[in-house]
């Protein structure tokens, strides 16, 4: 099973894994609520990163992002896809964090003189 570890808790990635099938799942109203152009997944997130499709890590998050808000509008924030996904974005958020201080970390630094040097 494929799992963000978050401080105290698992979340599973099993609900985000695939696109939502609405007539296996039983749910034939899904695309009426949550529109086909907006319905992400992490298989069809990582086909877009595969193929080099995104164009900053931002819209790699937004999709991210978008995943998150679909699936609690559809189910609920109380439900348990949409507690699983709000601690997923917070996993998400988390693991963004931890790169970006380690990239502060790792960058050289800043050796540009604070004023130009006078001439003459």
């Amino acid at each position: 099973m494929d799992v963000f570890t978050c401080s105290d808790s698992v979340v599973s990635s099993f609900f985000f894994r695939d696109p939502v099938d609405p007539e296996l799942l039983g749910i034939p109203q899904y695309f009426d609520i949550i529109p086909r152009k907006d319905a992400r997944d992490l298989r069809t997130i990582k086909q877009k990163l595969d193929a080099d499709k995104y164009e900053s890590i931002a819209a790699w998050e937004a999709d991210i992002d978008l995943m998150i808000r679909n699936a609690v509008h559809f189910n609920g924030e109380d439900s348990e896809v949409g507690v699983t996904a709000v601690a997923l974005q917070a996993r998400v958020q988390e693991l963004l964090a931890n790169i970006a201080s380690k990239k502060r970390k790792e960058a050289p630094p800043n050796t540009a003189p604070a004023k130009k040097p006078k001439l003459g």
